[in-house]
């Protein structure tokens, strides 16, 4: 170890170094793969990640711009969750998704991540677990992880992408404090129902009362307006009392770089006032400055009218399945998300990965870092030219591929 290294944990807590240093699935991920470096390159199509490929939504720099002009002395100073905005969450929440929940216990952030670990870091303390499904977002074990937790993977069922209740029953131990769930579920694109949710409250209201103590549930609902077919999303809050609804509303808008998110209680939560104020506590001590910006929460009023196009991206998302399973592709058919779940032509993911981004410079995210090997990612927030420079080159890399493996016999 050299002398700069050798002062590093007196730097850096040693608690924090470790969980910093712990590999996760993505970590490894972006050490070893070279392509990474190649997605800049000039001509290249990468269809990795949710960033949008588009203008923003028609309306979206106009609410910033009519917004940023201040109305009165103090415009920009500290902004906690104003009253008005949670007012919109409010009645937006019950608009869009049929769900109920008063202004107070609606608490702003700068979007789900921050939602999530402030959720997390009041209920979890040193060893406890929390169960995740997998797949899941490349996030999620840091974060319970850098809590001091330790996340329980369960697997989706293979077939349907279902959450395996069976599994997640016999996982839940004394030290079981949360389960983290995400629909629609990203990668698959999985919408749960009703029923599924009802026998999930069912399993934790069981186990609660049989180790003395709540099971909680946050439910990150991300994805909870970007639904195809006009099918319903339905929150899990709305069947288990212990419960968070987190979102997020950068993923609605197209636009991630702009934050702005929230936690919701739901009105059959126990104590309400007493986490209220826990959650306003660690919004603005722990964490830092937890809220969403001023300009964020001023624009919100016009930023809620608008409508992503779900028809276009929904022919985008058609069009691509069609071609793809044309070309011999497996394709998942997601019912919500922007993201397409395809079958690899090779068992090892991150091979076929490989030769899409260094000889067809089409750039995918492979499944084995996402823990669902032998699959590859699509985002659909590609534009209509790259998907139609893009189909030909996954035909061609798929034809190469199995080429390549009649040849090597593997």
């Amino acid at each position: 170890m050299n002398q700069e290294n050798a002062f590093l944990p007196h730097v850096i807590a040693p608690k924090l170094l470790k969980i910093i240093e712990s590999q996760t699935p993505i970590g490894k991920f972006y050490k070893k793969a070279t392509y990474m470096s190649l997605k800049n390159e000039p001509g290249s199509l990468d269809f990795t990640i949710g960033d949008s490929h588009e203008m923003p939504l028609h309306g979206f720099v106009e609410a910033l711009q009519k917004n940023a002009i201040p109305q009165k002395i103090g415009w920009y100073g500290y902004k906690v969750s104003l009253p008005e905005t949670k007012k919109i969450v409010s009645e937006a929440l019950k608009k869009h998704r049929g769900i109920s929940i008063v202004p107070d216990d609606i608490f702003m952030t700068n979007g789900t991540i921050v939602g999530l670990a402030i959720c997390l870091k009041m209920l979890v303390e040193e060893d406890d677990e929390v169960i995740l499904n997998l797949p899941p977002w490349f996030g999620y074990r840091k974060m319970i992880q850098s809590v001091g937790a330790n996340p329980i993977g369960i697997p989706v069922k293979p077939q349907t992408f279902d959450l395996d209740l069976e599994k997640i029953a016999d996982s839940i131990t004394e030290k079981t404090r949360a389960i983290l769930i995400n629909s629609p579920h990203n990668p698959t694109g999985k919408i749960f129902s009703a029923s599924t949710f009802e026998k999930l409250a069912n399993i934790l209201t069981e186990a609660s009362k049989r180790y003395g103590k709540p099971i909680y549930l946050i439910s990150d609902e991300t994805f909870s307006r970007i639904i195809f077919d006009n099918q319903e999303c339905l929150s899990p809050t709305q069947f288990y009392p212990y419960s968070f609804l987190v979102y997020g509303y950068s993923k609605t808008w197209m636009a991630p770089g702009q934050r702005i998110g929230y936690i919701a209680l739901p009105e059959t939560m126990p104590n309400r006032p007493e986490r209220r104020s826990l959650i306003g506590q660690l919004q603005g001590l722990y964490f830092g400055w937890c809220f969403p910006s001023a300009l964020m929460q001023y624009a919100l009023e016009d930023l809620e009218k608008l409508d992503l196009n779900l028809d276009k991206l929904q022919a985008k998302r058609d069009r691509m399945v069609t071609e793809l399973q044309n070309m011999g592709y497996e394709v998942n058919i997601p019912q919500g998300t922007f993201f397409l779940l395809v079958k690899s032509p090779w068992e090892d993911d991150g091979a076929f990965a490989e030769l899409l981004a260094t000889n067809y410079q089409v750039f995918v995210f492979p499944g084995t870092p996402q823990e669902i090997p032998g699959y590859f990612r699509l985002s659909l927030t590609a534009n209509d030219e790259m998907i139609t420079q893009a189909l030909p080159k996954f035909k061609a890399a798929r034809e190469e591929a199995l080429k390549i493996e009649s040849k090597t016999g593997s």
